[in-house]
């Protein structure tokens, strides 16, 4: 008898748990006292450490299933394999490369700081003078890097949402998030002012390829395109379609 599965649409685990990583990220620096700053600053420790174990997995998984590996094998390397050692080895029995030792360093001090977040055991307050001395910003960008690095070690881009966007509108909500394409990033790229090819196939493929995949193409599109595009892509003159959003939880963004 085969094994039950369950999948639904619109759900991917690194999109999911990245994006509340950034989320809780911008959320924190906009944090008006100390209480709902050390919300959101846990908040992103402890999702960027699922992100980028869950990211991981993922391309272990792919590897070992293209080799016909079992299921309980998979889930005996997944599960007992530390998240320092899957940073350190896996990028090399997968793709023959080392991922940047700096970005390897920011996130393992990082989610050291993320355990003692979850495993209180101090006798004082000296975690919350961790918490003011750590840098989120960092962190997150190791967290970008590495899958950025990674991705590009395989052959394939990176996700348009790695840079922080989202776009929302789904089942009649204009504010609803949703998983969309890089494709459909390229139209939304022109609709808010930047000159990329979509329409034509093999270009766009082109583009992608030279913008899209490696760690210093990564860095590029964050500076030259994140960072200079608007906070939500223009609506259609005509139809009512998805828009790219850098505040894609913020629904008095989307709906001005």
């Amino acid at each position: 008898m085969a094994e039950e599965t369950i999948w639904r649409w619109n759900v991917d685990d690194v999109w999911q748990t990245f994006s509340s990583t950034f989320q809780e990220m911008t959320l924190m620096h906009e944090a008006d006292n100390e209480i709902i700053r050390y919300h959101h600053l846990s908040a992103s420790l402890l999702f960027g450490g699922c992100a980028i174990e869950t990211f991981l997995n993922k391309q272990l998984r792919a590897c070992l299933e293209e080799k016909k590996s079992g299921e309980t094998q998979i889930y005996k390397r997944l599960r007992y394999t530390s998240l320092h050692e899957k940073m350190e080895k896996w990028p090399s029995e997968l793709y023959g490369i080392c991922l940047p030792e700096h970005d390897v360093e920011t996130i393992s001090n990082a989610l050291e700081l993320r355990n003692e977040v979850v495993h209180r055991k101090r006798k004082d307050h000296s975690l919350y003078q961790e918490l003011d001395d750590t840098d989120p910003v960092s962190f997150v960008h190791a967290v970008q890097h590495i899958i950025a690095t990674t991705l590009g070690a395989s052959g394939r881009a990176f996700h348009y949402w790695l840079l922080g966007w989202n776009y929302v509108g789904m089942n009649g909500d204009e504010a609803h998030p949703f998983l969309g394409s890089n494709q459909q990033f390229k139209y939304s790229l022109n609709a808010m002012g930047f000159r990329v090819p979509a329409t034509d196939y093999y270009a766009a493929k082109a583009w992608e390829a030279k913008n899209m995949q490696g760690l210093e193409a990564f860095k590029a599109m964050r500076k030259q395109i994140y960072d200079a595009a608007p906070i939500i892509e223009p609506r259609h003159p005509v139809f009512r379609s998805p828009r790219l959003c850098k505040r894609w939880w913020d629904k008095t963004v989307v709906y001005s």
